[in-house]
């Protein structure tokens, strides 16, 4: 969870940043994205808390834009919010892998 804040904090700072200074420190935005790609990553596989699900949802709301442009980062975390991502038993898994 601590990682994922940390990229939470770089992303942010992007976003904060002026239009002259994001110019020079990040010119394509490649930082940025990658930064909300770590994000949304680490909060993925941090432990489940109701802290997790909180930001996973502000995520959805506060950044809609981002989500759109990262299709499958988006489909995951629709799914952690709305369903269970693995809702079979070990043995259902196992069948599906072989």
């Amino acid at each position: 969870m601590e990682v994922a804040k940390a990229y939470h904090t770089i992303f942010d700072t992007y976003n904060k940043a002026e239009d002259s200074l994001r110019e020079v420190i990040d010119p394509t935005g490649e930082r940025k994205r990658r930064a909300f790609q770590n994000y949304i990553i680490y909060l993925l596989i941090a432990p489940y808390t109701e802290e997790k699900v909180t930001l996973l949802k502000g995520v959805e709301t506060s950044q809609p834009r981002e989500l759109e442009v990262e299709e499958l980062l988006s489909k995951f975390v629709k799914k952690f919010l709305t369903f269970e991502i693995c809702p079979f038993s070990e043995n259902e898994v196992e069948t599906q892998m072989h």
